[in-house]
């Protein structure tokens, strides 16, 4: 089952929502605490008792929403590493288990700042330490989906994809039997998404073929399960290598 800390709680709309992060789960959840009656209390299935928790998971519409895996990877480390959003206990968790493990001589400045660590330094990283298993390693801001919202545990009663944002904002208003006022609340635009998509060939030419097939690996459940090709937006990276 999903870890409850991960799902938020909607009372008024009956909705439970899987946060991915790198999703546009920030604004999933601006559009979603509007709805609730103390803003400030954002609360998530775990503040409830079990059995209170089971009958939110059987009655209420659950959602969430995917995007292509190696687009999200690097969207992470962007928004982790060069422009960091982890609280600092979490930046020097990570950040020094990722020189640590690939820049063993790594200095003391780098070790204290952690504000030069690499695409390659983070996917080397994932690489070698990672798996397709929750761990330490794969922090829920790039996990596998299927850990962080338990797919094959919950059957979800709508799941989107970051890709057709707008069209499936559509559909999860009418799946969810929204109200008309209600409806008007989900406003979030295409315009508001990342251009990460963009960049993913100038980050990930820096990558080994080798290494993109373990990521291949170890986010296999996620590029199944979804419609994701593999290696999708890189094939052009491994037939440019072969020629």
């Amino acid at each position: 089952m999903p870890d409850p800390s991960h799902i938020a709680v909607i009372p008024s709309l009956k909705i439970l929502y899987c946060i991915t992060p790198k999703v546009a789960s920030r604004q999933w959840r601006e559009m979603l605490y509007s709805f609730l009656r103390k803003p400030q209390g954002r609360p998530l299935l775990s503040q409830y008792p079990p059995d209170q928790q089971r009958q939110k998971w059987e009655t209420y519409f659950k959602f969430t929403f995917v995007r292509e895996p190696f687009e999200r990877i690097l969207s992470a480390y962007k928004d982790k590493f060069v422009y960091p959003r982890f609280p600092r206990p979490m930046l020097e968790l990570h950040g020094r288990a990722i020189l640590r493990t690939v820049r063993p001589n790594a200095s003391k400045s780098a070790l204290d700042k952690l504000d030069d660590i690499t695409f390659r330094e983070f996917i080397e990283y994932l690489v070698t330490k990672g798996s397709d298993k929750t761990t330490p390693v794969m922090d829920w801001h790039w996990d596998n989906y299927v850990n962080i919202c338990g797919m094959c545990a919950v059957k979800y009663d709508f799941i989107g994809h970051y890709e057709t944002f707008d069209q499936d904002l559509a559909d999860f208003r009418e799946a969810a039997g929204l109200s008309p006022q209600q409806a008007k609340r989900f406003d979030a635009r295409a315009n508001n998404r990342s251009s990460t998509a963009s960049s993913l060939l100038t980050y990930y030419s820096k990558i080994p073929t080798e290494w993109i097939d373990i990521l291949g690996r170890l986010y296999r459940a996620n590029f199944e399960m979804f419609g994701y090709n593999f290696p999708g937006p890189l094939q052009s990276l491994f037939e440019e290598r072969k020629r």
